[in-house]
């Protein structure tokens, strides 16, 4: 796969507002991203993040540390290598320009609300731009396995969890399974993709749709003598008036809860399985 060397600038200012254009081509065009653009021949990484910001909004910006890199599949059989660098503003006049459609300063609070680029809001919130997700609920089971076959089976559970009908039905920006297997940083299932894994302690999930935005945290505890303890924390927000309504929906009727349990159980029963066909608790 020919890989495309790329760099984006995340521009705060002193209010803490992040500097976001509306994006004029493919790929995913008409959503906000932070300015950025392939590098071009000569340049550092530094320097065509600083060019973009000033192409894109106008603005010039000194450019700091990296903050992440990530990879993004364009579908073409080329492949972005993008590195997102933190950066200030050193002069000019916000404006936007050819490759984007608006530009603009926007505050953390807004961030849920607006239609990002796939995946963004995850790493803004690394970055400690964007907020946490606000706690929801957890659930718990007591699993008669060790942690390694918790682990397994958890894997095994998550991949078939979602659908890819209902994942499209729904607006989420993670349709299908990609990425690599076992599940790792990267991987994607109908609904989720992982943005943290740590076997066998834990794996932590993520998505976006119309009506949430949203994490599923995954612990797995050791209690000793082959037993351990595998709870499910869920994190999320609901924004707008169709949002209320989607957590009326699923919290109020007891949905989410079904399904979270559903998930910790048949994950102890996989697990346990595995368990016990290995001979023993491992």
């Amino acid at each position: 796969m020919e890989v495309v060397l790329a760099a984006s600038a995340v521009v705060t200012d002193a209010d803490g507002r992040v500097l976001l254009v509306r994006r004029g081509r493919e790929p995913q065009r008409g959503r906000w991203s932070v300015p950025g653009g392939r590098v071009e021949p000569g340049e550092t990484l530094e320097e065509a993040a600083a060019r973009e910001v000033h192409e894109e909004t106008g603005l010039r910006v000194e450019v700091d540390r990296e903050l992440w890199s990530v990879r993004v599949p364009i579908g073409d059989g080329r492949e972005f290598e993008i590195h997102d660098f933190a950066a200030t503003v050193a002069g000019g006049e916000l404006a936007h320009g050819d490759d984007a459609t608006d530009a603009r300063w926007v505050a953390p609070s807004e961030l849920p609300e607006l239609r990002l680029t796939i995946h963004l809001i995850d790493h803004l919130r690394r970055a400690r731009i964007a907020a946490p997700l606000p706690h929801v609920d957890e659930h718990a089971v007591t699993v008669a396995a060790g942690r390694e076959a918790v682990w397994s089976a958890l894997g095994q559970v998550v991949e078939g969890a979602g659908t890819p009908w209902f994942a499209g039905l729904l607006g989420c920006d993670d349709t299908v399974a990609s990425g690599p297997r076992p599940l790792a940083v990267g991987s994607t299932v109908p609904g989720f993709h992982v943005v943290a894994a740590d076997r066998p302690a834990g794996l932590r999930l993520a998505g976006r749709h119309r009506f949430s935005d949203y994490e599923l945290v995954f612990r797995i505890d050791e209690l000793g003598r082959g037993r351990s303890r595998l709870r499910a924390e869920t994190r999320a927000l609901f924004p707008g008036r169709l949002g209320a309504v989607y957590r009326m929906l699923l919290l109020g009727a007891g949905l989410h809860a079904r399904a979270t349990r559903g998930i910790l159980s048949t994950a102890r029963r996989a697990a346990e399985m595995r368990a016990t066909g290995s001979g023993g608790r491992a």
